[in-house]
């Protein structure tokens, strides 16, 4: 089977409560909700103690199968299938011991020469072990164990059409290791006499034995005082020593199995657990040595499964993963302990851990009466049940939070001290641990360039990026070429650099005053909060060294980020300031258009020139007079707007057609701009991402419809424009992003926590998201969403809509919520909706 057809599977664990008889109690409806949640196997421990509790002849008797045979048979009938566990030792709990007669029937039948240690594990103080048989004493009762294996198979062969797996336990709770947790487990005479006896064979004679491990004498106690305190040649040899013994002890045990499982069992796969927690190899480095004759050539590849468990790092469990991946071995995951609900770096970590690469096969769960406690999760693994979506799960829905505007402003005092920070920092710890992956913060160019052009301050970023790292949480970097304050909400005030007004005037004689790098609009109001788009050609080399500076600043740092975005405009936004509070400002209204500077006149008379070429042609297209394009005054706005003339006439549809090619070519440098600055190798994985706003009001006013979204250089008008979709964001996008940069630019999109209130400014904001999600899945482009106001977080209707923008297809690929802050308001609305939110997609 090719690693790109082989299924996802999802197994679980029957339970703490293991005896047959016990496990029925209840069993039907606990394996309908398994079923339900996508669970497709459960996992049933086979044990001696069971079967055969009083004496081994138990076991050949048919009747003491059938409590097994019977749990199966339900679980068969529940629609699920069936992976028996076959344990050689200890199960997990009080009743999962090895049977009480194995150590009498064993003790009876001990060679003249042994001693009564013979079958255990002993650990530095001499205290034998009961939970498995050592592997130097195994062949007293190797017979035993494999009429256990054949008496199994025998019984458990009727229902093997329903068996895809067969587990085998060689050791403690399942797991191939030793039962200690730490030390040695050889300390017993016979641990001790196994060892001397294959070191007398592998070094030859005892002298040539002491001389390696440059000792004087190995007689008596002095072996075992030896390794109380081993040096180096004896720690390294011991180590291989039991390392390759409890490889060959597996190997053979698989070996057997795999020749037993014939006839009705022949599609039936077998595997062994590994812990990854608790490995049975000391380094890391030595795990595809161990892994060779470990599992055994003799078994084709393809019926081999590793189920790799436990509460490791996610580094360990990939180590492991990749050896066995390199061996043509599938790999299944399993956690040994449950993982908290709650604490999502960890599962993120094992998941992708476990799930990266072609081979792993699917996920056991440890408990099938734990799993409505991570009831999402595994809903999400049975999504990915084929390995199109074990690819998927790179592409699941992002969770970001946006920082404050500046720390200092999250207190009363609006200072900056160690107590913000350290407030900060237990706040992210909080987002991080709830699943937010990223926190998105402004680079200020004003607090960072402010005091005089190339002189940068990055400190208050660098200590902010040191915090993040520290919590494993990512960073949005938002080069915010914007004012802050002046918007909604805005709780801190920062220019752009003041110095840059002056610089641009001294080094530009043709420009006559700063008046002409502002936005000016139709009532004469001028906007400070971003340079005018039709100043780029002068502004444009400042916005490059600034990304050049951070670039090379934060060099270390690429793989830190989820994302850079880059402002293009007021608030950071792809817009003109056409609704800000400068200018009008009562919302809702139409927006001021913002295109009445001298630069924006001059534009607009080339744009003219440069499409008609000739007065004549100008004059006879629009029925006017004009004697030169350099005296065409820009039109006024209200003749526009009455009577829907901007939607009628050919000379409204052509300045607005203008003003949102501005607006368009605008954004199209910058982001053209940032993509060749973060060009390198270290960079290049990095996203690129720009905002545009959600103008959702004016939509459908009868008189004006969407007015709101061409002031602000959005939409162009047309004859049949109207309070419905006619693609007009697929040409925004395709004329914004051009096809070859889709693949790394990402687009936010704002307003998806409104719904559609036609009584208020006559919004359509539930339409509008939808609109916009359509062209962007048209085009191919990368989508998240944001919130427009933070009021709506404490609505539960607000995140429904949001939660609605994410689950329709096409649909959005994560939010970015406004603000940090709401998230710790005593109101814990936000916080437990934002909870909710991501277990559903994570």
């Amino acid at each position: 089977m090719s690693a790109a057809s082989a299924p996802l599977h999802l197994w679980a664990h029957l339970g703490a409560i293991s005896h047959p008889h016990k496990a029925m109690d209840g069993l039907p409806p606990r394996l309908a909700r398994a079923r339900a949640l996508g669970i497709e196997g459960v996992v049933v421990p086979v044990l001696w103690r069971h079967v055969a509790p009083d004496s081994p002849r138990q076991m050949e008797s048919a009747a003491a199968w059938q409590p097994l045979l019977r749990l199966c048979q339900t679980i068969i009938e529940s629609g699920l299938a069936v992976i028996p566990e076959l344990h050689l030792a200890a199960g997990i709990g009080h009743d999962r011991l090895l049977p009480d007669w194995l150590w009498g029937w064993a003790g009876e039948r001990l060679p003249d020469d042994a001693t009564p240690d013979l079958l255990k594990y002993c650990d530095a103080d001499g205290v034998g072990s009961a939970l498995s048989v050592s592997w130097w004493g195994e062949p007293l009762i190797a017979p035993l164990i494999s009429q256990w294996f054949s008496l199994f198979a025998e019984q458990l062969s009727p229902l093997a059409h329903a068996i895809p797996h067969l587990q085998l336990g060689l050791g403690p709770a399942g797991e191939w290791r030793y039962p200690q947790r730490e030390g040695w487990p050889l300390f017993g005479a016979a641990g001790l006499a196994a060892l001397r006896r294959d070191m007398l064979h592998r070094h030859g004679s005892l002298s040539d034995w002491l001389s390696a491990w440059r000792v004087l004498s190995l007689q008596g106690d002095a072996l075992r005082a030896h390794l109380l305190a081993p040096g180096e040649s004896a720690k390294a040899e011991v180590t291989h020593w039991l390392e390759s013994g409890l490889a060959q002890q597996g190997a053979g045990w698989l070996s057997h199995a795999n020749s037993l499982l014939r006839g009705p069992w022949q599609h039936t796969t077998l595997g062994v657990r590994l812990a990854t927690a608790r490995p049975p190899v000391a380094r890391l480095e030595a795990i595809g040595t161990w892994l060779d004759p470990a599992l055994p050539g003799s078994i084709p590849r393809e019926r081999l499964r590793v189920w790799l468990a436990g509460g490791a790092t996610s580094q360990a469990l990939s180590d492991w993963k990749t050896a066995c991946e390199a061996r043509g071995i599938r790999t299944l995951v399993e956690n040994q302990a449950p993982l908290p609900a709650d604490d999502h770096p960890c599962w993120e970590r094992y998941r992708d851990a476990a799930l990266r690469g072609g081979r792993c096969e699917g996920w056991v769960w440890r408990d099938l009466d734990r799993l409505e406690d991570v009831a999402e999760r595994v809903r999400h693994l049975a999504r990915l049940r084929h390995t199109k979506g074990q690819g998927e799960h790179q592409r699941r829905k992002e969770f970001r939070v946006m920082g404050p505007l500046h720390l200092k402003v999250g207190n009363q005092r609006h200072l900056l001290s160690e107590l913000e920070w350290q407030r900060f920092e237990e706040e992210v710890a909080v987002l991080r641990r709830l699943g937010v992956t990223a926190i998105s913060t402004d680079i200020w160019w004003g607090l960072v360039e402010g005091r005089q052009p190339g002189l940068f301050d990055w400190s208050y970023y660098d200590r902010l990026v040191e915090l993040l790292e520290r919590q494993q949480m990512r960073w949005v970097p938002i080069l915010s070429f914007h004012q802050a304050g002046g918007n909604v909400n805005d709780d801190f005030t920062q220019t752009i650099p003041l110095w840059l007004w002056g610089a641009l005037l001294a080094r530009n004689p043709e420009l006559g005053s700063v008046r002409e790098l502002q936005y000016v609009s139709e009532t004469g109001d001028a906007s400070m909060e971003y340079l005018s788009l039709w100043a780029d050609e002068w502004v444009l080399p400042y916005y490059r060294a600034f990304m050049e500076a951070f670039r090379e600043h934060y060099q270390n740092r690429a793989a830190l980020m989820a994302e850079i975005n880059v402002s293009l405009g007021p608030a950071g936004e792809l817009r003109y300031p056409s609704y800000n509070a400068h200018d009008w400002g009562n919302y809702p209204n139409r927006g001021t258009l913002q295109c009445y500077s001298e630069l924006a006149r001059a534009d607009w008379c080339r744009h003219l020139a440069r499409r008609y070429q000739d007065i004549r042609v100008l004059n006879y297209t629009f029925g006017t007079r004009h004697e030169v394009f350099e005296q065409i005054p820009l039109p006024q706005a209200e003749t526009l707007f009455e009577n829907r003339a901007y939607q009628y006439t050919a000379w409204g549809r052509e300045y607005l057609g203008w003003y949102q090619d501005a607006l368009v070519g605008h954004g199209r440098r910058i982001i053209a701009c940032a993509l060749s600055v973060f060009a390198g190798q270290s960079w290049s994985g990095v996203p690129v991402g720009i905002k545009i706003p959600g103008i959702h009001w004016e939509i459908g006013d009868p008189q004006q419809p969407r007015v709101a979204e061409i002031t602000a250089g959005l939409l162009r008008p047309h004859p049949t424009m109207g309070p419905h979709n006619q693609r007009e964001y697929v040409q925004l996008l395709d004329a914004l992003v051009p096809a070859e940069q889709r693949g790394r630019v990402v687009v936010h999109f704002t307003c998806l926590e409104m719904q559609n209130r036609p009584y208020e400014g006559y919004s359509q904001a539930a339409d509008l998201v939808g609109w916009f999600a359509a062209a962007a899945h048209e085009l191919g482009i990368r989508l998240m969403g944001e919130n427009a106001l933070a009021g709506e977080l404490f609505s539960e209707s607000g995140w429904g809509q949001m939660e609605k923008a994410l689950a329709d297809t096409p649909g959005f690929g994560g939010l970015t919520l406004l603000r940090m802050q709401h998230f710790f308001d005593e109101d814990r609305t936000p916080l437990e909706q934002l909870q909710r939110l991501i277990t559903r997609f994570q």
